[in-house]
């Protein structure tokens, strides 16, 4: 739309510029006060036809900038990824299998701390998991979980940037949605965490890592 009407408002200044100069030519030599007068209008015509036709350019330009500030303030905001997001089936049962320890090369090295808290545990995660975290060092846990209905031993996300898994993990029994933090560190200013997305790819038995998200400190928000 805004072409068309420049592409209008040149051909009028065009139109208005040879009306100009028609004039200009059946004027007498003599009449040099007419000329000049008539020069002055054909400037001030040039004038306008410029304004005229850069104008919705102009438009244009902005309206380009003010979209781009949106997609900036966008890209700031906290994520919506939730539990509900990546909802699974949970039916509740007592009946647990026997861990599988030949299942997984983890299992065997933290046998005493996935049996414990496998012994006592309930489903915590997915549906059919049972999730066990042990250390791994200063503010570092590493760990994994156990399907309920064969026993085999699953590692949790591994994470070389931090050299674990962060120092807490969040899940549900009724989603596949994981979420490792690490918090309580030099992280850069304003940043309180860290936390990763991960999704449990039921299919494959693996995580598919999603996303990482700084979290704010109360003053920075």
């Amino acid at each position: 739309m805004e072409e068309k009407a420049a592409s209008w408002n040149l051909q009028i200044c065009i139109f208005d510029l040879k009306l100009l100069r028609l004039g200009y030519q059946t004027l007498k030599t003599k009449s040099i006060m007419k000329k000049i007068l008539l020069s002055a209008l054909v400037t001030m015509t040039l004038i306008a036809c410029k304004e005229n036709t850069e104008k919705p350019n102009a438009t244009s330009s902005e309206k380009t900038d003010i979209n781009a500030e949106i997609k900036d303030t966008t890209k700031e905001g906290k994520s919506e990824i939730t539990f509900e997001d990546y909802k699974t089936e949970f039916k509740e049962s007592s009946e647990k299998a026997k861990i599988d320890f030949k299942s997984n090369e983890t299992a065997k090295a933290y046998k005493t701390a996935i049996s414990e808290s496998y012994k006592d545990g309930k489903v915590n995660f997915a549906g059919n998991y049972i999730i066990t975290t042990w250390g791994c060092g200063t503010s570092c846990i590493s760990g994994g979980m156990v399907d309920v209905r064969d026993g085999k031993v699953y590692d949790l996300p591994s994470d070389d940037e931090w050299e674990g898994i962060g120092n807490s993990v969040n899940s549900d029994k009724e989603s596949t949605l994981l979420i490792t933090s690490l918090s309580g560190m030099n992280l850069g200013e304003g940043i309180e965490a860290l936390e990763k997305y991960w999704n449990w790819n039921e299919a494959n038995k693996k995580f598919e890592f999603i996303k990482m998200e700084e979290v704010k400190t109360e003053n920075q928000k």
